[in-house]
């Protein structure tokens, strides 16, 4: 909370997220599949009611139903990232069941490391905060929120930011794979 807020403002904060923390736990519980789901989102609101001290209503009930209305926000958002990362996940099983399979672990290594390479190499192609965004994410396992806030970013902008990167990254993995496709089709008819 900024220094410049005045005391009693943020003690009626800290008097609102005491009263209010538990419920708020409970009532985002109730709606993820994961506690730690519901953990990381009351964390965005408490957040949200920390860095917004001013905006917070007067009155108990007010307050509270505010606090609820921020919890309403932060999950709604979680629920469109979720579909969407399920969306993606689809999309990848689609690309991986479609792709050739081969019997031969040799082979199927050698194609494992080739789409690693052709990963990193469409990764490398991102801007720098979009790439670093895309690995928080995808590499280390944090949430996009999570992300934002250990890059300093507006939430909204990590999302639009992170949804333009992985459109990019789909096009270039296509034309990466396309012409790794192209080019071994070409290696194997010379060696026939």
């Amino acid at each position: 909370m900024a220094g410049d807020v005045p005391a009693a403002t943020r003690e009626w904060v800290r008097i609102v997220v005491a009263e209010n923390a538990d419920d708020l736990l409970l009532y985002l519980k109730r709606r993820v599949d994961l506690p730690e789901d519901a953990a990381d989102l009351l964390g965005q609101v408490l957040l949200a009611l920390w860095t917004n001290p001013w905006r917070v209503p007067t009155g108990d009930l007010d307050a509270r139903m505010w606090c609820f209305g921020i919890a309403r926000n932060v999950l709604r958002d979680h629920h469109r990232q979720k579909v969407k990362q399920i969306a993606l996940a689809d999309r990848l099983r689609e690309h991986i069941q479609s792709s050739p399979q081969n019997e031969n672990a040799a082979d199927t290594t050698a194609w494992a490391n080739q789409r690693a390479r052709a990963i990193r190499t469409a990764i490398r192609t991102l801007d720098e905060k979009s790439r670093e965004l895309v690995m928080l994410v995808h590499w280390d396992g944090f949430s996009l929120a999570n992300a934002a806030r250990l890059m300093s970013m507006n939430p909204s902008t990590a999302r639009t930011k992170h949804a333009r990167a992985l459109q990019r990254l789909e096009t270039e993995l296509h034309h990466l794979t396309a012409a790794q496709s192209s080019g071994a089709r070409r290696d194997k008819a010379s060696t026939s």
